[in-house]
């Protein structure tokens, strides 16, 4: 194989997009390229843009070694604290110059290297700093005049090492220094200033000349030079620091501290202090301390108020009991009347509610807060009663707290009102109390994502190659325990989420977990490594249409929905999700998990993971999406003629529908109708009318007499059932149907047919069973008051959603067919016939879905498939039970 390639095909094999992720990196690339080929480093052809990729990764590598174990010269000046200005040639000369002192290993390389051509060998520095000591800070140690520092220079025989004007000395030599130094002073009582430091862990200079200058020491010199401190003030200082230690932390181990009980800490969270200069060793390079205590305090505060959002009794009203507890509130200190009236009125709305889990934790908490209010109301009457206090007492109340606290209390005493009036009872005049529900509302924003504005987004979460790695990257950090997490791999899945579903932010957040037991996944580093075969996306994605979801707000059934475009993308994210909850939170029940509290896509996961967008002041909102893919579903069934249809399904799909979302005029260019429409709608319709519009369609020849006959799915996915012909003959009702729907279908042009499907793709053929639409849905039902089941009927389109239902009922059937054929059985023959005839068009429905979908579908049956086919083993022939010819 050549190793010739392209310029702009270099950087695939030296990193690629996640080296080198945008244009312009790429285009920096080729430039270097260029001028490596041209000084004749990396061999390849500039005019033709070539280059061999070979010779290019040495020369990559060899800059890398370069790179790892030498150092520029900027950096060899900034750690001897040598001057910048001298350059590589003079630095060059200084060096060659010391080799009888001291060998420096230095290169310079032909091409430069970010600029540089001159590096210094990073071990020969360390040996040098471990050897040397520079003169300047031998003298910040013992203080002497200039004159003084060259006789002592003399009288020792030390020649000092200089590189440029900087001078340096042997670490033994200023050993010696200081034994003379020690020679001429009893210090008994006194520290060196070596010892000095060494007691209170001070190991730069700037720290002990700090701690000098905080403390007004005024250390010894002998002979005007030597600095000594006396002992039992550094003794003294070493027992403070040791007091002060204990009494202060510093930010990043209130960080560790607040992370261990589940907290996140900022810096400005509690007063800080400057760092005492006795901690500065144990606080490096910090600025900030915190008194522990202070810590402490907002710790214990936050375990509360945590407590207090988090804890769950064994009811909703024990819990608000208990989270008043812990708020402080004595329910006692509202009056007998008042008291019981209010937790009545609690428990009953509790007990009445069908909000899900997270609606009902805020409602409790609601509770909490407006019963601390209505304490501070009645405190102001002496009987501390509802009935005591006046409308204008409550209308102040209003004025100071929030609107949806109001709103209860209002409610609460307008029950209690109509009480007192019963009970011919003395009130606050009630209809002078001001209705919340009349206050001034905040206007929210109401604007959708212009068209293309998501194809820009959906083209960036599609995209597997950018997101992939740095999803699993992120993982496996967050799983070693490292700091800094992106939630990359849950941000990704969460906006994928939007692409497709019209959901609220509190259905994405329940999002399922899957079992990847049945995929060839191994772990994170084999999806690092691996593209997902189709089997296993198949494997994952029916797994979560499989699930249940309800909607939180209106609590009724919803429906996943994946096209087919994101199929692969959705399963990998779903499955890095999985292990990522695997390895951290085995029993947690939602894949989507942001690190907070209410599981909000906050700004710092935002940015994190559109930081490669390319529109930078493009902010993501959960309700906007929704409200844009909202009005696309509305654009697209209004072109179809279907305005108020569309408005059904959009109502179907949310359970409600702001008006203002339909007057969102959003332009959708026909070329695009297709492609959004597979992204919005295309549920996985199946069955005869189905199949037979899209093979007219496709132009497939169709045998009227075989088409409306056959029962091939059956024989082919069901398994050994013996009575095939019987089978034929019991659904004969159907086969006239049929006949009359393919007639029907045949009868009618292209356009026609395609204008019927795309009404089928897009849900706007109603039946009476969700999840199957009828052909006949806009002239009418034409089984009605026949007691049909849509099931049951030749004119239905079922969908893959349908399939719950249709298993669980095909189930039913099989069970009750067989359990009428027991001998101690006393069901009429009718009956039993019956039941045979409904069982095998259920039977035969099922099998055009395994036709369509797979073996998968018989996940929606209690029985495996191969007791699912024993039992139908068990079934007797039918021509010996029945008169097959009978309508």
């Amino acid at each position: 194989m050549t190793s010739i390639i392209p310029f702009k095909e270099a950087y695939k094999h030296l990193g690629g997009e996640y080296k080198y992720p945008t244009q312009s990196s790429r285009s920096s690339l080729i430039s270097r390229i260029t001028r490596l080929i041209k000084y004749g480093v990396v061999q390849g052809d500039e005019n033709d843009k070539l280059v061999d990729i070979n010779s290019l990764k040495d020369y990559v590598e060899f800059e890398s070694n370069i790179l790892e174990e030498y150092m520029n010269l900027v950096e060899f000046h900034e750690l001897l604290g040598t001057s910048v200005e001298i350059r590589s040639d003079k630095m060059k000369d200084i060096l060659s110059g010391l080799r009888t002192e001291f060998i420096f290993d230095y290169v310079e390389t032909e091409f430069p290297i970010y600029n540089r051509k001159f590096f210094i060998n990073k071990s020969s520095v360390e040996r040098f700093l471990r050897a040397y000591i520079s003169v300047d800070e031998v003298k910040s140690v013992v203080s002497r005049s200039e004159n003084t520092w060259w006789y002592t220079f003399k009288r020792l025989e030390i020649t000092p090492l200089t590189i440029g004007a900087k001078r340096f000395i042997k670490k033994s030599e200023y050993e010696n220094i200081l034994d003379e130094a020690d020679a001429s002073i009893n210090q008994s009582n006194y520290y060196t200033l070596e010892e000095f430091r060494q007691v209170l862990l001070l190991s730069q200079t700037k720290d002990s000349l700090a701690v000098e200058k905080d403390y007004d020491l005024k250390p010894l010199k002998l002979n005007g030079h030597w600095k000594f401190y006396k002992k039992d003030i550094i003794d003294d200082l070493k027992l403070r620091q040791n007091y002060l230690r204990e009494k202060y932390i510093s930010l990043p181990e209130a960080e560790e501290l607040a992370a261990a009980e589940g907290f996140r800490f900022g810096a400005e969270y509690i007063e800080s202090e400057p760092v005492n200069s006795l901690l500065r060793p144990f606080f490096k390079n910090k600025v900030k301390m915190y008194s522990i205590e202070v810590f402490n305090n907002w710790l214990e505060g936050r375990k509360t108020k945590s407590e207090f959002f988090s804890l769950s009794m064994e009811s909703d009203f024990n819990t608000f009991k208990y989270r008043s507890e812990i708020k402080g509130i004595d329910i006692n200190e509202l009056g007998p009347f008042t008291s019981k009236t209010w937790l009545q009125f609690i428990s009953s709305n509790l007990k009445s509610s069908k909000a899900n889990s997270q609606s009902t934790d805020r409602y409790i908490t609601n509770y909490v807060y407006c019963t601390e209010y209505l304490i501070g109301l009645v405190n102001s009457t002496k009987i501390r009663e509802i009935y005591s206090v006046t409308s204008n007492d409550i209308n102040i109340l209003f004025n100071e707290i929030p609107k949806r606290s109001s709103l209860i209390i209002y409610r609460y005493l307008k029950g209690v009102y109509n009480q007192l009036n019963k009970e011919k009872m003395k009130a606050f005049a009630f209809q002078k109390v001001n209705d919340p529900n009349d206050f001034d509302k905040e206007e929210k924003d109401k604007s959708v994502y212009e068209y293309e504005v998501y194809k820009e987004v959906y083209r960036y979460a599609k995209n597997l190659s950018l997101h992939k790695e740095r999803a699993i990257r992120d993982t496996l950090r967050e799983i070693s325990g490292k700091r800094k997490i992106k939630y990359y791999a849950t941000s990704w899945l969460y906006v994928l989420l939007h692409l497709n579903n019209a959901w609220r932010h509190s259905d994405i957040i329940t999002f399922p977990k899957v079992n990847l037991s049945g995929t060839q996944i191994i772990d994170l580093n084999w999806i690092l490594k691996n593209d997902l075969e189709d089997d296993d996306v198949d494997h994952i994605i029916k797994q979560v249409y499989r699930s249940e979801f309800i909607i939180s707000k209106t609590q009724v059934k919803n429906y996943f929905f994946c096209s087919e475009e994101l199929k692969k993308t959705f399963a990998t994210a779903i499955a890095i999700c999985q292990f990522r909850i695997n390895a951290l939170s085995p029993l947690r029940e939602s894949l989507i998990d942001f690190g907070n509290k209410k599981q909000n896509f906050s700004d710092s996961r935002r940015k994190s993971f559109f930081g490669l967008y390319d529109d930078k002041e493009f902010h993501f909102s959960s309700r906007k999406m929704n409200r844009s893919l909202l009005s696309y579903i509305y654009v697209l069934l209004s072109k179809m003629q279907k305005g108020s249809e569309g408005l059904k399904t959009i109502q179907k799909m949310r359970g409600h529908l702001e008006k203002e979302t339909t007057n969102m005029y959003v332009d959708i260019p026909k070329e695009e109708l297709n492609f959004l429409t597979k992204q919005l709608f295309a549920r996985g319709s199946f069955g005869f009318i189905y199949d037979t519009f899209l093979d007219v369609l496709q132009g497939v020849e169709i045998d009227r007499e075989k088409r409306t006959t056959e029962i091939q799915f059956l024989e082919k996915y069901i398994g050994s059932i013996h009575q095939i012909e019987e089978i034929s003959g019991f659904l004969n009702v159907i086969q006239r149907d049929r006949k009359a729907i393919l007639d029907r279908i045949l009868a009618m042009g292209l356009d026609e047919a395609l204008e019927f499907i795309n009404k089928i793709e897009t849900n706007q053929l109603p039946s009476k069973k969700e999840n199957v639409q009828c052909m006949v849905a806009e002239t009418g039902c034409v089984k009605k008051g026949q007691g049909v089941d849509c099931f049951d009927c030749a004119y239905n389109i079922p969908n893959y959603y349908s399939l719950s239902a249709l298993g669980a009922s095909l189930q039913d059937r099989l069970n009750n067919y067989l359990d009428s054929h027991k001998l101690d059985s006393e069901i009429p023959y009718y009956e039993q016939r019956k039941r045979a005839r409904l069982f095998y068009i259920q039977l035969d429905m099922f099998a055009q879905a395994i036709q369509k979908f797979g073996f998968d579908v018989y996940e929606f049956l209690t029985d495996s498939r191969e007791e699912f086919i024993e039992k139908q083993d068990m079934i007797r022939s039918l021509a010996d039970q029945f008169q097959l010819t009978e309508g």
